[in-house]
């Protein structure tokens, strides 16, 4: 059986693999829109890929936590956690996978798009909370997840207003 710090280190571990999976599938689509090249091409491309990993890799996350709470307890497992918060982000990336595994009809870009900002808020917010007593160890990831969701707002309004562009010329 794991120890307390053990399964704390496989906790940290396991969000900043999500966290580099989820950044493939959060800007598969946007990169290869401001930079169309050979790379962001295939990151488009293995964007379903990202999905899936990123929930696989969340799905260890949240075993770890679980045996966490095992170990220690909820009331302790759980001091300082946004419960509700952490349980929709779960309930997102799930149905991320889902969409990706079954292409649901009822999918839309709209969901899709809503679901990937609130884990890119999840995400800075609690790098942001780390970054507080380990700011030189987190606050590149809080850059990184501040510049990702900038990157992919930039995106999206460059994609709306090309066609645009296009009619006034």
């Amino acid at each position: 059986m794991m120890d307390e710090m053990t399964i704390r280190m496989a906790i940290r571990a396991t969000a900043r693999i999500s966290f580099g999976l989820f950044l493939g599938a959060f800007l598969g689509n946007a990169l290869y829109r401001l930079v169309p090249a050979s790379a962001t091409r295939w990151l488009k491309a293995n964007k379903d890929g990202f999905v899936l990993g990123f929930a696989a890799s969340h799905t260890v996350h949240l075993a770890f936590i679980l045996a966490l709470v095992g170990a220690i307890g909820r009331e302790h497992a759980f001091k300082g956690i946004m419960v509700v918060a952490f349980t929709t982000g779960f309930l997102f990336i799930y149905a991320l996978a889902a969409g990706v595994l079954f292409r649901l009809p009822f999918w839309s870009s709209r969901f899709e798009a809503l679901a990937h900002y609130y884990l890119a808020t999840l995400f800075v917010v609690s790098f942001t909370r780390h970054a507080i007593t380990r700011p030189l160890f987190y606050t590149p990831f809080v850059l990184v997840a501040v510049t990702a969701t900038g990157v992919r707002i930039a995106a999206a309004i460059r994609s709306r207003s090309v066609p645009a562009l296009a009619e006034s010329r």
